[in-house]
């Protein structure tokens, strides 16, 4: 799924995404009479990619929560997330095309895929832990 891909989700489903001069953080989501996603002004498009999905998802989980919740909380929060973004940013099915295609490095599937290499890594090992690799 492409940045723009990504875009036309948020729009669709009606979530209000900003840029913005974030300093301590890539993208916050916040909940507030819907959902609204702000970005870092100041993000390669990569990175814009991974955290917008990341934030998408917790806008479709309904997972927000404040910096005084439980860790417990902020961590299955952040789990179903990243679980949203891997479904739609580097799907398993696509990675299993792109190995079948000869793709099978770390930094192959994240070129093929526009993402970082850690993010593909962090997907990889997803998968992997609930095995499907």
């Amino acid at each position: 799924m492409t940045n723009e891909a990504l875009m036309g989700f948020a729009e669709t489903r009606g979530y209000d995404v900003f840029y913005l001069p974030l300093t301590e953080n890539l993208a916050i989501t916040v909940e507030c009479n819907g959902y609204h996603v702000a970005l870092s002004q100041h993000m390669e498009r990569a990175k814009e990619k991974e955290a917008l999905a990341h934030e998408l998802g917790h806008c479709e989980y309904g997972g927000v929560y404040n910096r005084y919740s439980a860790y417990d909380i902020k961590a299955k929060s952040e789990y179903r997330a990243n679980k949203w973004a891997y479904s739609r940013v580097v799907p398993i099915q696509q990675i299993r095309l792109a190995v079948r295609r000869g793709l099978i490095t770390t930094w192959e599937l994240a070129d093929d895929f526009g993402v970082s290499c850690q993010y593909m890594q962090q997907a990889l090992e997803y998968y992997k832990s609930i095995g499907m690799v």
